[in-house]
């Protein structure tokens, strides 16, 4: 007997993709060339969204909770019109587009559903790593303003936000003065972190067209960073910092998102990397590149007190954001 075209595709799709309802709790998973995968399709029915496309290359899925618009053939995805980076492209699989699953477990749902995810973690001890310090200058802008002044600064102003709303702040260094980064997790540790937020500022060199925030949290175990898929050799083990992965995300999209709220910087999004501070991280973890020095318009807000105000609101409002997720989680 011979089958036509489209009876054939319809064959073969069935013989690569096998569909697993039980895998994740009501949420539909399929499996092709041995990894899983969820579809857009079975995602929007598992949130109770609507599909719709707004471009060619965009798929958006929005409830009056949450709008979630993936981008295809890439790892962007807008939820609530923050920008974050997935781990893997949005690819098709069969006929449908679909994320990996650990997408789906590690980015997506702590980011829409973080009060569902936080109920073991802590939410007493804040600790503010102001990055560089002492001999590290860090990065410096056109006019010479060097990133270690910044960010301490920017630090004092989220602490005080902090303790006028009665949390715990503690700092890894309080004065201008060198201090290594494994000595940073460590500080963490001895102070029994409940969450750590490293603040730094960014520099792209001569690029001065270069701007905006970006948020850092630790790269999946067997997932390439954000700024270098694909390139060289992929890690496959577990860091200490991996242990709080969806934490992790919850955690630096709010700050992400509220950072941009309160200073209507570029959004650079919320990607992934393995810098030490993160892989060491006793707790639920991120790093804050605020601005990019090397920017004028970014150079202009770093410089500016009321700048530097407008950025610590914005950081210490994500961190009260992250900490209510985990009240509610710890209240369910």
């Amino acid at each position: 007997m011979r089958l036509n075209k489209n009876v054939l595709l319809s064959v073969i799709a069935l013989m690569t993709i096998f569909t697993d309802a039980s895998a994740l709790a009501g949420v539909r998973t399929v499996t092709s060339r041995g990894k899983s995968y969820v579809t857009l399709p079975n995602l929007a029915s598992y949130y109770g969204m609507p599909v719709t496309q707004p471009a060619r290359n965009r798929i958006r899925l929005q409830n009056k909770y949450n709008k979630i618009e993936f981008e295809t053939e890439s790892r962007s995805v807008w939820i609530n019109g923050t920008l974050v980076a997935l781990s893997e492209p949005v690819r098709k699989v069969g006929w449908s587009w679909a994320i990996e699953t650990a997408d789906f477990n590690k980015t997506i749902e702590p980011a829409t559903r973080p009060q569902e995810f936080l109920k073991t973690v802590g939410n007493r001890t804040v600790v503010l790593d102001p990055g560089h310090g002492g001999d590290d200058k860090g990065a410096s802008s056109p006019r010479n303003i060097h990133e270690k002044l910044v960010v301490m600064d920017i630090a004092n102003r989220v602490r005080n936000r902090l303790e006028a709303r009665g949390i715990n702040v503690e700092l890894t260094r309080e004065r201008d003065r060198n201090l290594d980064l494994d000595s940073r997790s460590r500080t963490a540790s001895v102070l029994k972190a409940d969450v750590f937020v490293s603040i730094h500022a960014n520099s792209a060199g001569k690029k001065r067209d270069i701007r905006g925030a970006e948020t850092f949290v630790l790269s999946l175990p067997g997932r390439y960073s954000s700024n270098s898929y694909g390139g060289g050799a992929l890690p496959s083990s577990a860091n200490t910092g991996n242990r709080y992965d969806v934490a992790n995300m919850a955690l630096g999209y709010r700050i992400q998102q509220n950072l941009l709220r309160a200073t209507g910087q570029e959004d650079r999004g919320v990607k992934r990397a393995r810098f030490e501070v993160l892989r060491d991280a006793p707790c639920p973890a991120a790093l804050v590149e605020v601005a990019f020095m090397s920017n004028p318009k970014d150079e202009a807000i770093v410089s500016d007190p009321a700048g530097r105000d407008r950025i610590a609101r914005g950081i210490a409002d994500g961190i009260v954001a992250y900490l209510t997720d985990v009240s509610r989680a710890r209240a369910k």
